[in-house]
This record gives C-alpha cells, structure tokens and sequence, in this order.
C-alpha cells in the first residue's frame, strides 16, 4: 500500500508516471505492454513475491495449526504480516523514497529471501516465526512503495493504470493458485520444504528484478523517516478520492481474514469426498 500525495513533482520526492519510455510509443494492450523489458522484471519479480508469499503464509498457518490446534493463530499466521504491511505504509513508507529505487528493491528482496529461508528451519521456535512475519510484513510496505515507484517510471502515463490492473489481476489470480498448489505440495512435502519452494521462489523474483531493472535518481529531497511519512499520509487524506478509495480498500481486509482461515481449518468432510484422502500435512 502506497501513500503518495496526486499532483505532486519529482522535486518533492512524489511522482507521477512517465511521460515517455524507451520505445517512445506508449503500448496500448496488455501484450505491448510487455514487450517492455523492464515492465517484464517488474512483472515476473511481482509474480514470483507473490507466489512465494502465498505459499509461505499457507505453510506457516498449517504447521502453526498443527502445533497449536489454535484457529486464532492460525488466522495470524497466514493474515498477520498484512497488519505488519499496513503499520509500514503509516510509518516508514517515505523511506522507500530515499534511497535509489533499484537498489532499495533489491535490498528489500534480500531481506525477504532471508526471512522465508529461515522459516524453513525445522525447529525454529513459533515466537520467532511470528517475529520473522511481522518483520518481513513491515519490509513488504516498503518494497510495495518501491516497486511502484519503479513501475511509475518504467512505464508512461498513458499505461500506467493498464500496468497497475495487470499486476493487480495477476496478484489475485497468483494467490488462488497459490494456495491451490500450496494444497497439492504439502500432500507430498512438509511445511519446511514448502518453506523452501517459497524461498526459491523468492531468490528467482530477486534475480530478474536485479537483471532487468536499470538503477534511477533518488526521488526524496527530504529527510525520510517517520515525520516525512506521516506528512505525507495526512495530506494524501485530505482528498476526497483517494480517501474513500483507501477505505473502501480497508473494508476487504476483514473478508481476507475469514475465507482463508476457514478454509484451511474446515477443510471438506471425508463423507462428501468418498476414497480421498486429506493431505499428510493438512491441518484436521
């Protein structure tokens, strides 16, 4: 989630999209759009996050399930770095601005390869898989911020919204997928090696990213930080549009809550499922 005040320059630290891009005609459909290269690494980084993300949060909250029996914690495990991604858009979003955005993605790309690799430990206590969740949630705003950032000037005015919907459907449709394969693989695998599909998952992500994207000027003049962010954030309130539209967002968070939680704690009756067999590592 992107804080970002409309109408402001580069000068400020807040930008808009491009006006231009290398080819100098701005695609008009989905398939010239990804005849950008750098929109292409920005796209498949994005897929790939996502992708690991579902996996990862599907394994935590089924072996978090499995030690706890908790529906509770469960729910936290597998929703809980969202509140953690919320409290960094609030916070330190700003500092996504700070630095060079290519490196900062990749920075943050490393940080989050890390972090899913080491839930893949066997063993590792729950309090520090939850403090790892909560670490990589807040990392997660501000590789968001980034990211967009970079699509921003990746791509030209005229396409931007037709890049935003395109890497909006592909997250929706990743992460149904995501939790259909996270399904099959622990059939077969424990959480720990899903786990570990995630973190190859996200190593791939880092590699096209750090290949395709070229390095760009640092967008924020001013000091970033806590003060700079929340600055930002009220006056991004302070119109009406994008006020009801983050609203309106607010009131779909509830809904993710349920649906996944449920589904993975209740899962379909064995006597409506005549000779299958519930995954090993299901949770009951």
């Amino acid at each position: 989630m992107g804080l970002r005040r409309p109408g402001s320059g580069a000068r400020e630290g807040f930008f808009m999209p491009s006006d231009t891009s290398a080819s100098g005609t701005p695609p008009t459909t989905y398939r010239d759009l990804l005849g950008n290269r750098e929109f292409v690494g920005l796209y498949a980084g994005f897929t790939l996050t996502v992708a690991a993300s579902t996996l990862s949060g599907f394994a935590l909250g089924t072996l978090v399930n499995q030690q706890t029996k908790s529906p509770f914690l469960t729910a936290v495990s597998m929703y809980g770095a969202t509140f953690a991604t919320v409290l960094g858009a609030l916070t330190l979003m700003s500092v996504a601005d700070g630095g060079r955005p290519r490196r900062t993605l990749v920075a943050l790309q490393c940080i989050s390869l890390v972090g899913v690799a080491a839930q893949a430990v066997p063993g590792l206590p729950l309090a520090a898989r939850f403090g790892l969740l909560l670490v990589l949630g807040l990392f997660q705003s501000l590789g968001t911020g980034a990211r967009m950032g970079l699509l921003a000037e990746v791509v030209p005015t005229s396409t931007y919204a037709l890049a935003r919907s395109l890497m909006n459907i592909t997250s929706g449709g990743t992460a149904i997928l995501g939790y259909g394969i996270g399904a099959v693989l622990l059939r077969y695998l424990s959480p720990q090696e899903v786990f570990a599909v995630a973190t190859a998952l996200t190593g791939g992500g880092l590699i096209i990213v750090a290949v395709t994207i070229r390095e760009r000027s640092i967008r924020l003049t001013r000091r970033p930080g806590l003060r700079q962010t929340w600055t930002t954030n009220v006056e991004l309130f302070s119109h009406s549009g994008p006020r009801a539209l983050l609203l309106n967002l607010c009131t779909q968070w509830p809904d993710r809550w349920l649906r996944g939680p449920v589904h993975l704690l209740r899962p379909p009756s064995r006597r409506r499922l005549p000779g299958r067999r519930i995954g090993r590592h299901a949770p009951r």
